[in-house]
């Protein structure tokens, strides 16, 4: 009897893997699109409101219910070519145009294909042989998700898409060509065959959609992995790599044949909703959740696809109505997790990541509930492992590769040039995100010390960019963050000079849904002693002036009355506002007012009609001058000024 030898790397053990992989990249990326091009160019830019950019998304999420009547019309094998095929050819258009109205259009279109194919894919992999359907959808799965991850954070967490140049869209292209390659050595299934596994070994798919978003807020989010476990942005790419390593070898696990105990299944879902729900703590202990959480949500998703690849029929009525269900809960609660930042809701914001992983939990206890006739035939990882493995050398590469920032300087007197910039989350007048020239923006303006607003971290309707990473790197700052809805979104200090000391504080939500705080640090100037720089962002809705009356005095008790004080910010209100004359009454100067020319029009960037961002300083400091770059980087302009000390 000759025993057959396994080897860790084989190309038709990778081919096996390799669509459903590629597709999952492609289908992440597309989504890292279609939010922001709801956000900011559906709503911000065109004025939708919340509700009308919610039922575009969630018309286009219903397209995945057609999957079925896609197969009887097409068969699979043109089914996979129009989904999968259609999908790599729409990301690639999409990579080429720089207009967000086409992104928006692309991504909506490239949406709906990618729930159309995960179910023709299952229906297809269940009619080849139902064995391998939990190898190459659920290693697969794993693999896409890790190759998008070294994708996103070889780039600093830039989507490929903002990204201008020659280079993204060769990246694209190979990724295309990939994908149609391999759709034309997919073999073809037999037309009698059965793809369908009935009501109840379909049920456990209805968990792929909360699966997806928790990967997508938390365990895939390199800033939300850096930010709660207060690590450096690299060392959260290789946290979010290795996670997905062991989400892979969890998957493998999973798919051996051992029965699954409830007490298991329970075991599993509560830790992951512990996990969700303690997502928000900072803690260096978070980075051993995440990854211990990887492996159970990898070894759960491997138990439930295996509960779900024995077919019983043709068709595939069941399948497409679970998987559309959980990719319309994807939509649903990924609407009501941003959405409640803007509308008042029953559910609590921070309900939803518990919620997502109480999905899945109970997906597997019912997984563990139902038994399954046991498949016979088994998988074999290893080449899935050993690609994953490998690709924890980019984020290694990627941190090596990294130069220094600059050492800290420390001067010897004033003055300092200082900016106040809202950022708007590097997303321009048109809609578009472009990080680069926010920061063209200020490296012109040649600044030692910047205070930015609407700093993303890695919200998934900003791009998923961490941009306090990006922006250090790209202009060689020291950069502060501190997240005020949420550990992923709020202030940030940029600065040049040595700090001594920095830390925030909250502000009052007065009846907001908005959470509001601010960021302190105390710099090096060149003065007698640090310059304390205080660095907000008042509520957003100009005519509510009681949350501002009772944000300002929260910022007035913590400056209590420091000198060489510098406050600067987004305040959201105008010269004439009594939250204003708190502060000039308690003995801030207004820069504008002391070294200005003209009216100090900050918002809206195309077409300047009020003033909102404002630079104060202690009566011990003075203005030399004051001026405001012209830009379209963000909807603010930013506010640029000279300080000294007074004569």
């Amino acid at each position: 009897m000759q025993t057959a030898t396994r080897s860790w790397f084989r190309l038709s053990a990778l081919q096996t893997v390799g669509l459903p992989a590629l597709v999952m990249a492609l289908g992440v990326e597309t989504i890292r699109v279609l939010f922001p091009s709801l956000a900011w160019y559906m709503r911000d830019t065109v004025g939708a409101s919340s509700v009308t950019v919610g039922a575009y998304v969630f018309v286009a999420s219903l397209a995945g219910f057609g999957a079925a009547g896609l197969l009887r019309l097409t068969g699979p094998r043109v089914g996979l070519w129009l989904t999968a095929g259609g999908l790599a050819v729409l990301r690639l258009a999409e990579q080429t145009v720089l207009l967000p109205a086409i992104d928006l259009w692309l991504s909506l279109l490239g949406f709906s294909l990618f729930l159309l194919f995960l179910s023709l894919f299952v229906g297809h992999a269940r009619s080849l042989r139902p064995q391998a359907l939990p190898e190459r959808l659920g290693l697969g799965m794993m693999l896409g998700l890790g190759l998008d991850s070294a994708i996103h954070g070889a780039t600093g967490t830039l989507d490929l898409s903002w990204i201008p140049g020659i280079g993204p869209i060769l990246l694209n292209l190979a990724l295309t060509a990939l994908t149609l390659w391999l759709l034309a050595l997919e073999p073809e299934s037999e037309g009698e065959a059965p793809s369908e596994a009935g009501w109840p070994g379909a049920l456990p798919l209805l968990a792929l959609g909360p699966f997806l978003l928790l990967q997508a807020l938390i365990f895939q989010n390199q800033g939300w992995i850096s930010e709660v476990a207060r690590i450096s942005s690299p060392a959260a790419f290789i946290i979010v790599m290795l996670g997905n390593t062991l989400g892979l070898l969890g998957v493998a696990w999973g798919l051996r044949r051992q029965r699954l105990q409830s007490a298991l299944a329970i075991a599993a879902g509560a830790y992951l909703v512990l996990a969700a729900a303690s997502a928000t703590t900072v803690t260096p202990l978070f980075a051993l959740t995440a990854l211990v959480a990887q492996f159970v949500m990898g070894w759960g998703w491997g138990r439930m696809l295996t509960a779900s690849a024995p077919a019983e029929h043709k068709g595939l009525g069941a399948t497409t109505v679970m998987i559309a269900l959980g990719m319309l809960l994807f939509v649903l609660m990924g609407f009501v997790y941003y959405v409640s930042l803007d509308i008042r809701l029953p559910i609590p914001r921070e309900a939803v990541p518990p919620g997502l992983a109480a999905v899945v939990g109970l997906a597997l206890l019912y997984t563990a509930l139902v038994r399954r006739p046991p498949l016979e035939g088994e998988s074999d990882p290893r080449t899935a492992l050993a690609v994953s493995a490998a690709m924890i050398l980019v984020p290694i590469v990627y941190w090596v590769s990294l130069k220094p920032l600059p050492p800290p300087t420390q001067p010897s007197n004033l003055p300092i040039r200082i900016m106040t910039y809202n950022i708007h989350s590097a997303y321009n007048t048109d809609g578009r995100q472009d990080p680069e020239a926010i920061a063209q923006t200020i490296e012109a303006a040649d600044v030692d010390l910047v205070g930015l607003q609407e700093v993303s971290r890695g919200w998934l309707i900003d791009g998923s960019t961490d941009l306090p990473f990006w922006l250090s790197r790209r202009l060689g700052m020291q950069v502060l963050f501190s997240g005020t809805t949420g550990p992923m979104w709020g202030n940030a200090i940029l600065t040049r000079n040595l700090i001594v000391e920095h830390g925030s504080g909250e502000l009052p939500l007065a009846n907001t849904l908005l959470g509001r705080g601010y960021i302190w640090a105390r710099i090096e100037a060149g003065g007698p002693r640090p310059m304390l720089f205080i660095n907000t962002h008042l509520h957003h809705i100009e005519e509510e002036h009681e949350p501002r009356l009772a944000q300002v005095p929260v910022l007035l008790d913590f400056w209590n009355g420091s000198t060489s004080t510098v406050l600067v910010g987004d305040l959201n209100s105008t010269p004439d506002f009594p939250e204003m004359k708190l502060i000039a009454e308690a003995g801030f100067v207004d820069s504008w007012a002391e070294a200005g020319s003209g009216d100090g029009f900050t918002f809206s960037s195309d077409g300047p009609f009020e003033r909102i961002d404002w630079i104060w300083h202690t009566p011990d400091l003075a203005a030399l001058e004051i001026r405001i770059p012209p830009t379209t980087a963000s909807d603010h302009l930013p506010l640029r000024a000279v300080v000294d000390e007074a004569r």
